[in-house]
């Protein structure tokens, strides 16, 4: 298992990306920490808020631009501008952009997060071209792995930097991480999409959704995450802290959510080397693992019981997401693929911020345990009612009508 997980770093230009995206995962924990710091120091808590939504609304509203980027540009090319945005945006903070007006402190996190949604499609859209498609679903693996991982190291390691020598501290470690990304893609030799047709940037973001459109089975998924995250993945990550809290056991959060971080390296794992004719089934289902955790939580059962739903939870997410992206990356046109990746990823966080804002008011109004099951009975319904599409159940085998079957590059074998 853990020889077909480590496969694709035989490949010199997929280790290359992957170790700097691995580091700069890293870093982006430890802004995440750095910010709030740096912002606390001088604003008001509510302030925080603004800002932080200032990065969210940032990458929504770019992420088509970022797509329709990285189908008109190399891949390696769209994630080194990213890196220099990012890069921009961290140096604002270093400079003091947090200690000025508030204005200063939106745009340089309105920054960090347009590089976001320059970065996500070009990185989801080269892969394929790293690697031969037998090591695709390992690479995806390796990647989603990576960057859990990190979400759970960075904020740790920014904790620490923070406390030893403050905001700036870490945040100059962040610059270090963007810097260390910039130079592995140096001499990372993918080549641009092919283009049939010069277009203007609206005309190719509108071919990407109607790229969207001709794949109902894609649609289908999109509307399925953003509902989930909206009904059932918010409500399950506002209550874990406040029902742990009730039961004065908050200490336990941390582990917690380490706990779900070691399910999705375990999830990575199985998915790397997961041979399944119905993908979509599998995905999907694996997804509706977290009605465990949400029924632990309604049921208010021992911490061990939860603690083992967390892993289960996090092992349901990894295995959807190697699998929903690999499908993504074979059945969609390489010309096409970045501006696809940034319609999922427009459809995975437009509504997030809305669902985190409105589980603590449905809390309040209704009580944990109707919030509770009615997230379950959202994730049911959500993951049945898809699976009535034949598309779903396999993730799209074959290619939308018209289409010309998507070309995975070979993968550079030199070291």
């Amino acid at each position: 298992m853990i020889s077909r997980f480590s496969r694709p770093l035989r490949h010199a230009q997929f280790r290359r990306v992957w170790l700097g995206q691995a580091i700069s995962s890293l870093g982006d924990g430890v802004f995440t920490v750095a910010l709030i710091g740096a912002v606390l120091e001088h604003h008001r808590t509510t302030d925080l808020g603004f800002v932080m939504a200032a990065e969210s609304v940032a990458l929504v509203t770019v992420s088509l631009l970022g797509g329709v980027l990285a189908d008109r540009m190399r891949r390696s090319r769209a994630m080194a501008l990213s890196d220099v945005v990012r890069c921009v945006g961290v140096l604002g903070f270093v400079v003091g952009a947090a200690q000025g007006p508030l204005v200063l402190a939106f745009l340089f996190a309105a920054l960090m997060g347009a590089g976001a949604a320059l970065f996500q499609p070009a990185f989801g859209a080269l892969i394929p071209s790293l690697v031969p498609d037998e090591d695709l679903a390992a690479a995806n693996a390796l990647r989603s792995m990576t960057t859990r991982s990190a979400a759970i190291a960075g904020p740790a390691l920014g904790g620490l930097l923070l406390a030893l020598g403050g905001p700036r501290t870490a945040l100059l470690v962040n610059l270090v991480s963007f810097g260390v990304s910039l130079l592995t893609l140096i001499g990372v030799k993918d080549k641009a999409p092919e283009r049939t047709a010069s277009e203007s940037v609206f005309q190719e973001a509108r071919a990407g959704l109607s790229a969207v459109r001709a794949r109902p089975w894609v649609m289908v998924i999109i509307l399925q995450g953003t509902v989930q995250l909206l009904l059932v993945m918010g409500p399950a990550l506002v209550l874990l802290p406040i029902l742990l809290k009730e039961r004065g056991e908050l200490s336990a959060f941390g582990v917690m959510v380490a706990l779900q971080a070691a399910g999705s390296v375990l999830g990575g794992l199985v998915a790397a080397g997961l041979k399944t004719t119905r993908s979509g089934v599998t995905g999907v289902c694996a997804l509706a693992l977290l009605g465990f955790q949400l029924l632990c939580l309604a049921l208010e059962l021992p911490l061990y019981v939860l603690g083992f739903a967390m892993v289960v939870t996090g092992f349901g997410y990894s295995v959807f997401g190697v699998l929903w992206m690999s499908a993504l990356q074979r059945s969609v046109p390489d010309e096409l693929l970045g501006r696809v990746l940034s319609v999922e990823m427009l459809g995975t966080f437009a509504l997030a911020p809305v669902g985190l804002a409105l589980a603590p008011v449905a809390i309040g109004l209704l009580g944990n345990t109707s919030v509770l099951v009615g997230a379950m009975a959202v994730l049911l319904m959500s993951t049945v009612l898809p699976l009535f599409l034949r598309d779903v159940r396999n993730f799209g085998d074959a290619p939308a009508p018209g289409d010309a079957p998507s070309s995975l590059t070979p993968a550079m074998e030199n070291s």
